[in-house]
């Protein structure tokens, strides 16, 4: 499968769990489900997937302003700030997601034209590894697949069925 085809799927995936997080108070959507330091509730995912998104394509790979930052939300300064968010409402989380999605598909060809120059991006400042711009497209996909199945699961542990999200449900013809 291609990239745009994967990239059309989870934004069918998205359309699907928004709905379905609507149906949910802000108080399951804010509740610490996971006892860890990172992401402990949905809001923290619904923060930390796009901001993935935003800082690995639009920083990354195409050297831009942030939309994050054109937006005017605040860069975190602490792990606490990057993963926390159980304060913020869901609809500035899903509009912040929304706009990081509409960017990228408005950006799509510039995207490809980075990948097809192959250069080579810095996995994070602390570890010298690089990826090909192919394998950060992937990477920022298949990110977003495993941290929905997490959203999934909290969705569950909080007693209520999460939507199907599965590709072939999304893709068959």
């Amino acid at each position: 499968m291609e990239t745009k085809s994967f990239y059309h799927y989870l934004t069918q995936a998205r359309r699907r769990l928004w709905h379905s997080l609507r149906s949910l108070t802000d108080e399951e959507l804010s509740k610490a489900v996971i006892p860890t330091e990172g992401a402990r509730c949905i809001k923290d995912f619904l923060a930390h997937i796009p901001m993935v998104e935003d800082g690995w394509f639009r920083g990354d790979l195409l050297s831009e302003t942030l939309v994050m930052d054109r937006m005017g939300r605040e860069q975190p300064t602490s792990d606490d700030a990057y993963w926390h968010h159980q304060a913020e409402s869901l609809d500035a989380l899903l509009a912040y997601w929304e706009a990081v999605e509409t960017e990228t598909l408005n950006r799509w060809d510039d995207l490809m034209a980075v990948v097809a120059q192959n250069p080579r991006v810095q996995v994070n400042e602390d570890r010298i590894e690089t990826l090909s711009a192919d394998e950060v497209m992937w990477h920022v996909m298949q990110h977003e697949v495993r941290h929905t199945a997490h959203i999934v699961q909290m969705i569950r542990l909080l007693g209520h069925q999460p939507p199907s999200l599965d590709l072939v449900f999304l893709t068959a013809q």
